[in-house]
């Protein structure tokens, strides 16, 4: 199926106050207990911070505004994804524009099934166009979801499903170390293999910490500890021996990515596995910087931040040649590869929806301690694209017909 044009419809929707404020709570200061010079963020330790940030709120309600992509093919199916929203249709339209003037002239013309000459392409508009990786990822999403519908299969199964269910832990959370047990012992009630918890308090608040979940959940309850960038190499090697002593079965992003000599020290040092290359995958190195990472023993298991779909699946396939493990990959990708151990939630259980409200595209199952995607060989109803453009404030197509 070839694309032929693209077209971005910008609807309005529900009026809304405009707001911004600082939605992650607390500041960034320096980590207990201040000696090694390493800020973090204080939400993750308990701490307070000196000044409150302000919220500004808009004094009237003002109507709000979505944008949708559509990429029309030659076939009876087009891809499509939501592209934008705000508070200024004309914003939207000309980011729309941006879009027509630097991407579409890259995509239209291209079978929409040649998905990998399509991420190729837009790879490399990363480095000559400045674009980042949102693009990337968005496009990418969208020509996998168009060959799902099409094949009336899930993406899982289109890539060659390697299982159908992976083991879930949750993310747990609070102010306090008490705070932390409550949330494990209830993510352990809920079914879930084990817990994650993202605390800032140093070495010795951490084993504190440590020492109190594997008290509380007991020894076959799976331990995982990231405390984000927080730690020196002196002070990750402390308290992963300790970790070891307690079973974990990882420690995540313990030095900066960048580190990545501290980090192969690190590695040398522990018998626990040390996971890494979450940030720098964030902002677009991946799936090619986990190579030097594998290659130099500076990782043991790397975080899935392949660009797409596509480039998931690369990253996946390179660590395996390594004989080293992923994680935290789209729950397709996680299912379609054998070395990503576990998937992770922060939002908890999401129980099997009723057969008929499932399709080819699947939907994310949570429960009984396991990961799954339900589907069923359907395709979800099209999109009335017609009626579409008639509620459309604005409508711009390229090439114009």
């Amino acid at each position: 199926m070839i694309i032929r044009q693209i077209a971005i419809y910008i609807v309005e929707g529900a009026p809304a106050r405009r707001q911004v404020g600082h939605h992650h709570g607390g500041s960034i200061d320096r980590i207990p207990p201040g000696l090694s010079g390493r800020f973090t963020h204080t939400s993750g330790y308990g701490g307070t911070p000196e000044l409150t940030a302000p919220v500004y709120v808009a004094d009237e309600e003002a109507p709000t505004y979505t944008a949708t992509l559509r990429l029309l093919t030659d076939g009876n199916l087009d891809a499509y994804a939501p592209f934008g929203s705000g508070f200024s249709a004309e914003e939207l339209l000309w980011k729309g524009r941006e879009f027509a003037a630097v991407i579409a002239p890259l995509l239209v013309g291209i079978d929409a099934f040649d998905r990998e000459y399509v991420w190729q392409r837009l790879w490399y508009a990363q480095r000559f166009f400045y674009t980042g990786r949102q693009v990337l990822d968005m496009v990418d999403r969208m020509l996998w979801d168009l060959a799902s519908r099409w094949a009336k299969l899930p993406i899982y199964k289109l890539l060659g499903a390697a299982r159908e269910r992976v083991p879930a832990y949750r993310n747990i959370g609070g102010a306090t170390i008490e705070a932390l047990v409550d949330d494990a012992l209830r993510s352990k009630a809920e079914g879930f293999v084990g817990c994650k918890d993202h605390s800032y308090r140093g070495v010795q608040g951490n084993i504190e910490l440590a020492r109190a979940l594997r008290a509380a959940v007991g020894d076959d309850y799976l331990l995982l500890h990231d405390p984000v960038e927080s730690y020196t190499y002196p002070e990750a090697v402390q308290i992963g021996r300790e970790l070891e002593r307690l079973q974990y079965t990882w420690i995540e992003e313990p030095l900066q990515d960048y580190d990545i000599m501290g980090l192969r020290k690190l590695c040398a040092s522990l018998d626990l596995p040390v996971l890494a290359l979450e940030w720098i995958g964030a902002i677009g190195g991946q799936p090619f910087n986990t190579a030097p990472y594998l290659a130099l023993q500076a990782a043991d298991i790397v975080r899935q931040r392949g660009i797409g779909i596509t480039g998931q699946i690369k990253q996946a396939q390179l660590a395996e040649s390594f004989g080293a493990q992923v994680h935290g990959g789209d729950p397709h990708a996680i299912l379609a590869v054998a070395n990503d151990p576990l998937y992770e939630t922060v939002h908890g259980l999401a129980p099997r929806p009723a057969d008929e409200e499932l399709d080819c595209l699947g939907r994310l199952v949570v429960e009984d301690g396991w990961m799954s995607i339900a589907w069923r060989p359907e395709r979800p109803a099209e999109p009335d694209w017609d009626d579409v453009e008639r509620q459309a404030v604005s409508v711009l197509h390229w090439p114009e017909v």
